[in-house]
């Protein structure tokens, strides 16, 4: 089973202006994040409102590139699940670490130089648009009848800003959802990284027989590829490898009948 992933949301998200209303009035837009995603983001916005201001929010001092050099790129290799997975856990810690680069809060380096281009082609001619609000944070977020108030707040200075904006939009990035609340009592761990076999098997407790298997969620014990598409095939190979070793005591795999109302239509 896939485990489950929560997006980190605000509890009443606003929707962006429509586009066929783009030009109609000046619209101000907030991105959240220092990553590939929040990159984008800001790139459509300022390119698809031509009115509006675009504020970049991230913690860094500027965005940094994206490590795609093909050595470091070997964390991504299916031989690279084996090895992480055999590592000392300190050690697997340790590695993750040096190559978050590959993955984490990086953007490529086209896109930082089309931004970088376009923030100074603005800061010479105007009028400005794209900002960047390095070395910074939100303290605060309020909703109102015309938006949304954002206290940003610059770490370098220590000042403080305040933003009314049409939309703030969150590239923060995923975390793994607590299995607590899904599975209960059957996992006895819920710690994180929780206890993971190679084969994605999910350990449980001694009176549960069937199988629970992680897509995802196993960063800290398989490596990076955890959560990319890079090495999807051949970990859906190995969970099929897997569950086939485990079959029943007549040879034949479990199956789900079209009595069961809860099995879905592809299943029958």
């Amino acid at each position: 089973m896939g485990d489950a992933f929560v997006a980190v949301l605000p509890q009443s998200p606003v929707p962006l202006p429509s586009r066929s209303n783009a030009g109609a009035r000046t619209h101000r837009f907030v991105v959240l994040g220092a990553g590939q995603s929040a990159a984008e983001i800001v790139d459509y916005l300022h390119a698809n409102y031509p009115n509006a201001e675009v504020h970049s929010v991230f913690a860094r001092y500027g965005y940094s590139p994206a490590d795609d050099s093909p050595y470091a790129n070997r964390i991504f290799d299916p031989e690279a699940v084996d090895q992480l997975h055999g590592a000392d856990a300190a050690e697997r810690r340790r590695l993750l670490d040096l190559h978050r680069s590959t993955n984490y809060s990086v953007v490529d380096i086209e896109l930082i130089n089309k931004l970088y281009a376009t923030e100074y082609q603005e800061m010479v001619r105007g009028p400005r648009r794209l900002f960047m609000r390095r070395a910074s944070e939100i303290t605060s977020a309020v909703e109102t009848e015309s938006g949304i108030e954002l206290a940003v707040r610059s770490n370098l200075d220590g000042l403080t800003d305040t933003l009314s904006c049409d939309a703030l939009i969150l590239a923060t990035g995923f975390t793994p959802a607590p299995l607590d609340n899904l599975l209960g009592e059957l996992v006895p761990d819920s710690s994180v990284p929780r206890n993971v076999s190679r084969d994605y098997r999910l350990a449980v407790t001694e009176d549960v027989t069937g199988g629970i298997y992680l897509q995802g969620g196993t960063e800290q014990t398989h490596g990076l590829t955890s959560s990319l598409l890079s090495n999807v095939a051949v970990r859906a190979g190995e969970i099929l490898a897997s569950v086939l070793s485990h079959q029943n005591r007549t040879g034949a795999l479990a199956s789900l009948g079209a009595q069961d109302t809860y099995v879905t239509s592809e299943a029958r």
